[in-house]
């Protein structure tokens, strides 16, 4: 069965976007009243029939539920990855696709002093989320963040009301700081949040102002982690346990 994403729904009916309904009428070459599955993105899985399919616009009618949020087994994941994104979007690319695959519920980007790359394409980025939703057939798309500066992000993040629920760490090479284990400290039924800097690494200055947020600084093994991989690797153990 095919799984298309559709962020709205009114009255029983779905509306594919452009993209969508693109795929659904000239990749897929699917015909109305054909079966298929539709996701909001937000926890809602829905049996549907298509009515409409063109290559601009395409629609489905909604039969039945097959999940909703917070059901059994149908939970949005709970790691936010707050990454520095690489020089080369490719490798970032590949991580988004990889995480949301293994279950990555939101990811923000920073632009820290070591970082190359300044900034992101967030329509891209988005459209890399759904493909990975779709393919792995989640009823989450992760939560996007746009690009901002480390101090900007930690100051959004002082008012989170569920700040005390979450795990907070930054992943850190540096000998600045003890780092301790990550796996070891992963608590269960915790949100988690982990910080993963450029290739350079965070600055001493960078992680001491997220130490005094309560970020704790953490290694990931062993070996030096390339940072979509210190990623990753990061998003997949807390979906893991």
């Amino acid at each position: 069965m095919f799984l298309f994403y559709a962020p709205e729904e009114e009255n029983g009916q779905c509306r594919f976007s452009v993209s969508e309904s693109r795929h659904c009428a000239k990749v897929l070459r699917l015909l109305p009243g054909q079966e298929v599955w539709v996701t909001d993105g937000k926890g809602f899985l829905y049996l549907a029939d298509l009515t409409v399919v063109s290559d601009k616009v395409c629609m489905a009618h909604i039969r039945q539920t097959l999940r909703r949020p917070d059901e059994e087994g149908n939970h949005r994941p709970d790691v936010h990855i707050v990454m520095a994104p690489t020089k080369s979007m490719e490798r970032t690319e590949w991580f988004l696709e990889k995480a949301t695959e293994v279950g990555l519920g939101s990811v923000s980007f920073l632009c820290t002093e070591r970082s190359e790359r300044r900034q992101i394409k967030e329509e891209r980025v988005e459209a890399i989320l759904v493909a990975a939703m779709k393919q792995s057939q989640q009823a989450y798309l992760p939560r996007m963040h746009g690009m901002c500066s480390l101090k900007a992000y930690l100051d959004v993040s002082k008012n989170r009301t569920d700040g005390a629920e979450r795990q907070k760490f930054i992943a850190y090479c540096g000998p600045e700081y003890e780092r301790k284990n990550y796996l070891e400290l992963l608590r269960p039924h915790r949100s988690v949040e982990v910080m993963i800097g450029p290739e350079g690494d965070f600055t001493p200055e960078e992680v001491a102002l997220c130490v005094k947020e309560g970020y704790i600084p953490v290694s990931l093994g062993s070996t030096r982690l390339r940072t979509e991989t210190a990623a990753l690797f990061a998003a997949w153990a807390p979906a893991c346990r």
